[in-house]
């Protein structure tokens, strides 16, 4: 049995479905992390420190922050160690280190940066002030974020979204996660929907063990399952996609109002959650 778990460029998949295809957006990402210490944890909206914070820029613009920190039993309070580092407590015998750090992604459509369609490699610095423009009109605290990016951590992709595909003939080769049902990083559900996968898998193969089922069978109920949700949760990615980028005020506001209704209502929240 041979599983393609290979990643959104998966090899395995273009040999298995040539016909399987990922397509571009429109969408440029930016990314960029600081490492945590006083003077960035000083720089850095509290909101960040409070988990994943969506931020809705004018013209399509969109941000998304977050601090990475890890509470220790590894050390009491007072005893902190070096600035941008943690040492947390491992759950065998010994402690490690684990960078704390903050890190924010800016996307747009790739037109507003002014970036040449045919430039595949760029210099940190030109991404930077490609985003800094972008942001000349957005909060202090938000464009200091951008200054102060490491130029080491930048990097930029294009993003993309997969093709829904009905089922194959099933073989004892099959996919999972990104291989198959790549999706955008606006809704924050692809690691999920792949753990999700490894979970029906791992199913099916007990179904198999047990003498339930043949093994292409169990597969093909596999792929069936998959492709189902798998290309749902691509479909509501690429809407979310659209909507924190949406250009018109209406829009724009709607979805404000909707993120904070989710954010505030236990009940919306679940459900948000859940697709």
């Amino acid at each position: 049995m041979l599983i393609g778990a290979d990643g959104a460029g998966s090899h395995l998949r273009a040999q298995l479905l040539p016909q399987a295809q990922r397509v571009e957006t429109g969408i440029l990402a930016i990314s960029g992390k600081l490492r945590l210490t006083q003077a960035t944890r000083a720089a850095t909206p509290p909101a960040f420190f409070r988990g994943p914070t969506l931020v809705l820029g004018p013209r399509g613009c969109f941000l998304f922050g977050s601090a990475v920190e890890y509470e220790s039993i590894a050390h009491p309070e007072g005893t902190r160690p070096e600035a941008g580092k943690a040492a947390v407590a491992d759950p065998d015998d010994g402690t490690y280190d684990r960078e704390e750090y903050v890190m924010w992604g800016f996307s747009a459509g790739r037109e507003k940066f002014g970036i040449p369609e045919n430039n595949t490699a760029l210099a940190d610095d030109v991404l930077k002030d490609a985003v800094e423009k972008l942001m000349a009109e957005w909060h202090p605290a938000l464009r200091r974020l951008v200054q102060m990016a490491e130029a080491s951590t930048l990097t930029s992709f294009r993003v993309k979204t997969s093709v829904p595909i009905p089922p194959w003939k099933t073989r004892n080769v099959t996919l999972l996660g990104d291989a198959l049902h790549n999706m955008t990083p606006f809704r924050g559900i692809g690691a999920n929907t792949a753990l999700r996968d490894a979970a029906a898998l791992r199913r099916a193969f007990a179904s198999v063990e047990r003498g339930e089922i043949e093994l292409i069978p169990a597969l093909a109920g596999y792929e069936r399952e998959m492709i189902d949700y798998g290309f749902r949760a691509v479909r509501t990615s690429l809407r979310e996609m659209k909507r924190v980028h949406s250009e018109g005020f209406l829009a724009r506001a709607a979805t404000k109002v909707l993120l904070r209704a989710v954010d505030l209502v236990p009940a919306l929240k679940s459900a948000f959650h859940g697709g």
